[in-house]
């Protein structure tokens, strides 16, 4: 089952890493984030994507960045594993706030 929450969320990132071509990459991956008081630890990245806001939702909120950029990870705690969509807005990854957008079961 997978929930929408469009939350929030505290994101830890690893520093840029190169890629085969010896460039840096554009986004750093996520590696944890704090979601209602838990941390959770990024096991694996699934997949990442760019996609279109809601602008009839974030009208005023948009500014310059219409897309974001979404990370699906599988992450965990102790209590368990799950997956998970991260969305940031900002070009590098780091500078604006991440939110989860949705979660698996």
């Amino acid at each position: 089952m997978v929930r929408r929450y469009e939350e929030p969320v505290e994101v830890r990132v690893e520093a840029p890493a190169p890629t085969a071509e010896g460039a840096l990459a554009l986004r750093p991956r996520p590696r944890a984030f704090v979601w209602r008081g838990r941390i959770l630890v990024v096991r694996t990245v699934l997949d990442d994507w760019s996609e279109r806001r809601s602008w009839w939702r974030d009208l005023g909120d948009l500014g310059e960045r219409p897309e974001r950029h979404v990370w699906r990870v599988e992450a965990g705690s102790a209590a368990g594993t799950g997956v998970y969509d991260l969305a940031s807005d900002a070009a590098d990854g780091c500078s604006d706030p991440w939110v989860l957008l949705r979660a698996q079961d």
